[in-house]
């Protein structure tokens, strides 16, 4: 395992204060905690946006904090959600008396820690309210969306609503926006290379050179059982598009929006291509993409592969995605 860094039980913290020093100009590491925060706070009478997870995804989603995204992102350890009493921590620093809403991933470990946080939280009497993100649709089948993961398609939620609660949305709207984005979001991923645990040095993903581990999930999940021989960019494009179009509410005419996530490794050679072949392949449907973003953004180490997400789109959340934001992964 070759990586760099100095003490592998300070990798979490040396991440933050290096990525915080990188975009000073938008956010901020409060001093002796996990919690990067925006470095200009939102205004007291707007709701605030917050979300806790392990760390190891980078830029995910540390990236996604500042103006018009989240408000705090609260981080754990690698690849482990934050404690209950750290993500309490987080929202009695963000409370103003303002309504907080917290995103949740549907992973274990991230469900209980949050599930015990918002009890706590509420008792301590802060107005927190709660949504859970789900996407991924290899993790559970057509009829059991709320047991499927929480994976790259969350940018849309993230982008969406944190462009709603920005321009003073209240919290139920911004509630029912939110799980109208997520029933209108698919994502499927797909892993090339093997990875390693950059503190264990294991492997967590181990690949045959020319095989490729369809619907494989962010901590390496997949087990073996969907592997196909390397397809080319053309028929992975086609293969991942049919599965997420036959498993959303999408119809020729409407407006797409498409997030081509690298998994860690994955150059944007590839995923310039990958994109050119699903915009070809939405087009041949009857789709319009309406807007789309491409780089490693939720990744796991040196892994290679990409996630692909869908999510359709009307007026309102098309306006939203194109609002301004500025954050580390991008600025509008």
């Amino acid at each position: 395992m070759k990586k760099i860094n100095n003490q592998t039980d300070r990798l979490v913290e040396e991440t933050l204060e290096g990525y915080t020093m990188m975009h000073s100009d938008v956010i901020k590491l409060n001093p002796g905690t996990h919690q990067v925060v925006r470095k200009e706070r939102k205004n007291s009478d707007k709701v605030k946006f917050v979300l806790g997870n392990g760390a190891g995804h980078e830029p995910a989603v540390i990236g996604w904090v500042g103006p018009g995204m989240f408000d705090m992102n609260i981080v754990g350890d690698v690849f482990t959600a934050p404690s209950a009493d750290k993500i309490v921590e987080g929202l009695e620093v963000l409370n103003d008396g303002s309504p907080i809403l917290l995103a949740v991933q549907n992973h274990s470990g991230d469900v209980l820690n949050a599930n015990m946080a918002f009890l706590k939280a509420r008792e301590k009497g802060i107005d927190v309210r709660k949504v859970l993100f789900y996407d991924d649709v290899a993790s559970a089948p057509k009829g059991f969306e709320e047991e499927r993961r929480g994976m790259g398609g969350m940018l849309f939620y993230t982008k969406i609503v944190g462009a709603f609660l920005e321009q003073g949305g209240d919290i139920e709207n911004a509630i029912a926006l939110f799980e109208k984005v997520r029933d209108n979001t698919r994502t499927f991923s797909v892993a090339f290379t093997q990875c390693t645990h950059p503190v264990t040095g294991m492997k967590m993903v181990d690949l045959p050179e020319d095989e490729i581990e369809m619907g494989m999930g962010v901590h390496g999940e997949g087990g073996g059982a969907n592997r196909i021989p390397m397809p080319s960019s053309e028929e992975l494009a086609k293969k991942v598009g049919t599965i997420l179009l036959e498993d959303g509410p999408y119809e020729s005419g409407d407006d797409i929006l498409v997030f081509i996530n690298g998994l860690g490794s994955t150059t944007m050679m590839e995923q310039s291509i990958l994109y050119r072949d699903l915009v070809r392949f939405l087009e041949g449907k009857g789709m319009n993409v309406a807007g789309s973003y491409c780089g490693n953004c939720l990744t796991t180490q040196e892994l290679g592969g990409v996630s692909v997400s869908f999510c359709k789109v009307d007026d309102q959340t098309l306006e939203l995605w194109d609002a301004p934001c500025s954050c580390g992964i991008f600025r509008k």
